[in-house]
């Protein structure tokens, strides 16, 4: 991942000492739905020079109740670009009266070291101290003096159950560089701002009522005030750069690249040696992603430039791991040495977020992957995954807009998309009930696309964790007995494939000489959502699949479908469903189900809908048929 020091921290700390801030104060309407309420949030950046930056945050927050204590921690990250010259908090009680203070020397300070990372100097100074009663106030203020160019998007509004009495920006800038701004969402009247981009700039948001978190909200981003920034001329970590659209800033990424692939002569000529017998290029990147993989694992190590430069190829050539910019670039330098262009690309991953394709910044992104043009197909290549197959982004960065770093300077470009219909879980299976009502089945359920993304981890895990995670997935099926199954993993095509043997007791409902069976016996949709009649945001059906199945049931001696089976078709805004059941000359019944479901963003007055889209579908899923003795 890229350091953090291009990524927005929720926890923007501050302190105001002039009032102790009683809870009494609060208006009654910024308690409701709130844990929390920020009840002034003052960040002040002044750029003094291109590498003198003072950033002065001051942040007073009334806790209502434990579940806002994470809203309240106080903490400052710095590294050897940061330099902390005042640190400092106060805790008061819900009238006001001061509990205790702590100054820089009462914070506790360590390496800011995450998951997946060996190395960083990125170190944090942090309070751990939670007050005894409820409701409490923290005042913390910290001020930064930094050696680089970079100023943090504005977010006032950071979480739910949150409530805001007023939070503001103000940057100074003495530099005489222009200061670039992408603003979303400031249309709202408690909103006042002033920019021209030039020596002042400020954002001011009041009385900003907490909302309740609502399923399958986009972004707060593109919900809330956004403001992001980005200086025409910069410096960071001593290496100056300028830039005011995508292109030019490709070509600043292009000399932290430069002495990136150092690979020797002898080098290249083992992995010229590693493809000579490959008849395509496909087939030669394939050969060279699977020695990437066995060979190197990933380990963040954010150093160097911002955390922005790789390490070179030869140093993941002796190491065997690297964080994702290391490994990309060791791929890159292996692919060019057997003559193969490919090209460094960084990217949003996580939840989808694309770049603004009108406003270059360094902000926007967080991740490197390689991308390769073929003469008949773009191949795309996650390197910081060993497991993952050939070809396949998955959720983590497909489909969204990335900067390609190209000889000529950067361009947007969009990554690897699944669309609904190829987004598949096929299910065939062929099963039997028996007089007793016990069910025997066969299933071989394939997965493919986004599908392929959430269950490929199974083929790496312990036999005891497949055990459990197959039950789980069957569960529906009553007194369930796995005896038998293997899984297929297509690395080259990124398909799976499920093969299970089971049987299930009591599957059938046995009535005199009538039984009822479920007609889709596995994979049926099952829902938990709620309507919302005041739901306050759109939502987003974030990736759109297909689920089909074909199924033959073998009926008990004897018995057979007390009527003919009308099939069921439905169709809305957001997908379309078909159920049928025939029964074949042999006196099996024949199923087939199919179940497309539409991705895309949705107004808050369709949330409803969805809802009962949801509902019938589960309700057609749990269709039973009446069996009868002939």
């Amino acid at each position: 991942m890229i350091r953090y020091f291009f990524i927005y921290f929720f926890c923007a700390a501050n302190f105001l000492s002039a009032q102790n801030y009683p809870l009494s104060e609060i208006p009654e309407d910024l308690k409701e739905d709130a844990y929390a309420v920020i009840r002034n949030e003052a960040i002040s950046v002044k750029l003094m020079a291109l590498n003198k930056v003072v950033h002065t945050r001051e942040y007073v927050i009334t806790v209502l109740g434990k579940a806002g204590d994470d809203y309240a921690m106080a903490y400052q990250m710095y590294d050897p670009d940061t330099k902390i010259n005042q640190l400092e908090a106060v805790y008061y009680d819900k009238n006001g009266k001061e509990i205790k203070k702590f100054k820089s020397k009462d914070f506790i300070d360590q390496s800011f070291i995450t998951g997946g990372q060996m190395y960083t100097d990125i170190r944090v100074k942090y309070l751990n101290y939670s007050p005894v009663y409820y409701p409490y106030t923290i005042s913390f203020k910290s001020v930064t003096t930094q050696s680089s160019t970079y100023i943090r998007p504005w977010v006032p509004v950071k979480s739910p159950n949150l409530a805001i009495e007023k939070s503001s920006l103000l940057i100074e800038n003495e530099t005489g560089t222009k200061i670039l701004s992408k603003e979303l969402n400031l249309g709202a009247p408690n909103i006042s701002s002033q920019n021209d981009g030039s020596s002042k700039i400020s954002y001011e948001l009041k009385n900003q009522k907490a909302f309740e978190k609502e399923e399958l909200m986009p972004s707060l981003k593109y919900l809330y005030p956004y403001v992001e920034f980005s200086a025409a001329d910069f410096v960071i970590d001593g290496v100056k750069g300028s830039f005011t659209n995508w292109q030019e800033l490709g070509e600043w990424y292009k000399t932290l690249l430069a002495d990136a692939n150092d690979f020797t002569p002898q080098q290249k000529n083992y992995f010229r040696d590693l493809v000579k017998n490959a008849t395509t290029e496909r087939e030669k990147v394939e050969i060279l992603y699977k020695h990437l993989q066995d060979k190197t694992r990933y380990i963040g190590i954010q150093l160097g430039i911002g955390g922005l430069k790789p390490f070179p190829a030869s140093y993941v050539e002796n190491k065997s791991y690297g964080d994702c910019k290391a490994l990309a670039n060791y791929l890159h330098s292996m692919l060019d040495a057997v003559g193969i262009p490919s090209y460094y690309t960084i990217v949003q991953a996580g939840p989808r977020e694309d770049f603004f394709s009108d406003f270059a910044s360094i902000a926007q992104g967080n991740h490197v992957i390689l991308y390769v043009p073929l003469e008949n197909e773009d191949i795309w290549l996650e390197t910081t995954n060993q497991r993952t197959a050939f070809n396949f982004l998955g959720s983590f960065t497909e489909n969204r807009q990335a900067l390609m770093i190209m000889p000529e300077g950067g361009k947007l470009i969009q990554t690897q998309s699944f669309e609904a219909d190829t987004n598949k879980t096929i299910m065939k299976g062929l099963g039997e009930i028996l007089p007793d009502g016990k069910f025997k089945a066969h299933f071989s359920m394939t997965n493919s696309g986004l599908e392929y993304d959430g269950v490929y981890d199974l083929k790496f895990e312990s036999e005891k964790d497949q055990k459990k995670i197959l039950n789980d997935y069957f569960s529906d099926l009553p007194n369930l007995n796995i005896y038998d199954y293997s899984l297929e993993n297509d690395w080259h095509n990124a398909v799976f494939t499920l093969n299970v043997d089971l049987e299930s007791k009591q599957f059938a409902k046995i009535y005199g000489d009538e039984m009822t069976v479920n007609l889709l016996p596995v994979g049926g949709l099952r829902t938990n959502l709620k309507k919302i009649d005041d739901r306050m945001h759109p939502f987003e059906i974030r990736f759109g699949y297909t689920n089909e199945t074909e199924f033959e049931l073998k009926l008990p001696a004897g018995y057979k479908m007390s009527e003919k089976f009308q099939p069921i078709l439905f169709a809305d805004d957001f997908g379309t469903y078909f159920l049928a059941a025939e029964e074949l000359a042999s006196g099996n019944i024949k199923i087939h189900r199919r179940l497309l479901v539409k991705d895309g963003q949705y107004p808050k007055e369709k949330y409803n809908d969805y809802v009962e889209f949801r509902r019938k579908i589960s309700s057609f899923d749990n269709t039973k048929i009446l069996l009868q003795k002939i």
